[in-house]
């Protein structure tokens, strides 16, 4: 694996906040990434965005999941 492949320790450090920011404190996420949309982007402020995505991803999944496991269950009761 090539340096290239694997992330920066900044990179890294905005992924995992992004993603914990996301799922505890969104609105205090939102406003960091409006205030540094202003700015150029930096890794940092890239994964933290990324990692806003990721968790709003894996959330509507797990929503998708539930939604489709009550579909089932109500269906077997039909029958």
């Amino acid at each position: 694996m090539t340096d290239e492949d694997e992330p920066s320790p900044e990179f890294s450090k905005g992924f995992n906040h992004g993603y914990q920011l996301s799922k505890h404190e969104p609105e205090l996420l939102n406003k960091l990434l409006q205030v540094q949309a202003g700015n150029t982007p930096n890794d940092y402020t890239r994964a933290m965005q990324q990692g806003k995505e990721q968790h709003q991803r894996e959330t509507l999944m797990a929503e998708m999941k539930a939604i489709r496991d009550k579909q089932k269950k109500s269906i077997k009761r039909k029958r």
